[in-house]
């Protein structure tokens, strides 16, 4: 899902709330309640691990390093980072993720720069195949809704339940990835979306309507400002 710059009020549909759309989620989401950030030190061990660090290492063609929380720049225990240009990174993000999940691990984009100013993008290794545990580590959050790490935990939880996907991305304050099976009520879905993440549309596609559309493509993407 492309995002795009903000839009001039009157160029937005009048459906888009004015006030906070969040303030319609129930309690359990928008909580601020910690969630314990996992220790993956001693997974990290495994000599599979440590050979899919090498194999990642190879593809990307950069050395592996530590991988920090984009929050804190706190150290994330057991975890291996790559700095990847954007353009390579899109051509194999997504077979590369299905390959390491398939070894019990997760592989997945933590920063997205589109190639501005030629910054590439980070990349995560964890040795878990949790992408629940992929976002307590990374701290994922909608902070600026109140919506903490464990409120985010619990409305993807639920959108699963009814609507499989798959993460490829998953950073401090953004997720993007596709839905496994083509969603029916696209139109629904997108205010559900809207009233958890206004800003992938009021700062993004534009309209609650687009945001349907990009949902009947299997598109997946949240982004807090």
């Amino acid at each position: 899902m492309l995002l795009i710059g903000c839009s001039e009020p009157n160029s937005v549909e009048s459906s888009i709330d004015p006030s906070d759309p969040t303030e319609k989620l129930p309690a359990k989401y928008k909580t601020q309640e910690t969630v314990e950030k996992p220790d993956f030190s001693e997974a990290a061990r495994s000599p599979l691990f440590q050979e899919a660090i090498k194999e990642a290492s190879t593809l990307f063609g950069t050395k592996p390093q530590p991988l920090f929380s984009p929050s804190e720049r706190v150290e994330v225990a057991g975890g291996v980072g790559f700095d990847v240009p954007a353009g390579k990174l899109e051509a194999i993000l997504l077979e590369a993720h299905k390959r390491f999940l398939a070894k019990g691990f997760y592989l997945f984009r933590i920063e997205q720069h589109f190639g501005f100013g030629e910054k590439p993008d980070k990349v995560g290794l964890l040795p878990t195949a949790d992408k629940y545990a992929v976002m307590a580590a990374m701290e994922t959050n909608g902070d600026n809704y109140s919506i903490g790490t464990s409120g985010v935990i619990a409305w993807m939880k639920d959108l699963e339940m009814n609507h499989p996907f798959v993460l490829t991305g998953i950073g401090f304050d953004y997720m993007e990835g596709h839905f496994s099976v083509p969603v029916t009520n696209a139109q629904d879905l997108a205010q559900r979306m809207y009233e958890f993440c206004p800003d992938i549309v009021e700062q993004g596609v534009g309209t609650k309507a687009q945001l349907a559309a990009e949902i009947e493509k299997g598109n997946l993407y949240f982004w807090w400002d």
